[in-house]
């Protein structure tokens, strides 16, 4: 089992999974970068907002992988997902050129009382965290 940190930029998205409103986390892009290949059944997500602390955890249900994505296909994922991923309509126009995806279905989210702080200080929108 692997520890992951996902960053978002906006703190609404952190909310929501908290809240079990957001329970499908979608990354999309034009490479294979993390979390693509590298998320699993099992492994911990800590939540951290771009310019906060770690607020939370979550930990994976299940997760789907896509390569070499068409319009298409994206919007299949977007009608079979999208509510559950909780994203505004503009996303879907900002992903449209996707090559690829990660698709992570979310399960027991907790918010932590007391913040973390975050290793992490590069501008990867995801990390593997190692632990001991």
């Amino acid at each position: 089992m692997a520890t992951h940190l996902a960053i978002f930029r906006q703190q609404k998205a952190i909310d929501q999974i908290l809240h079990g409103e957001k329970t499908i986390e979608m990354r999309f892009g034009l490479t294979r970068q993390m979390p693509y290949q590298s998320a699993k059944r099992g492994d911990q997500i800590f939540l951290k907002s771009a310019h906060g602390s770690i607020i939370g955890q979550v930990e994976i249900e299940n997760v789907l992988y896509y390569d070499n994505l068409t319009p298409e296909m994206i919007a299949n994922i977007r009608r079979e997902y999208g509510k559950d991923a909780a994203v505004a309509d503009d996303y879907w126009q900002k992903k449209s050129k996707s090559r690829y995806a990660t698709l992570i279905f979310l399960r027991n989210p907790e918010r932590f009382i007391v913040p973390l702080k975050s290793p992490k200080k590069d501008r990867r929108p995801w990390a593997e965290i190692k632990t001991k």
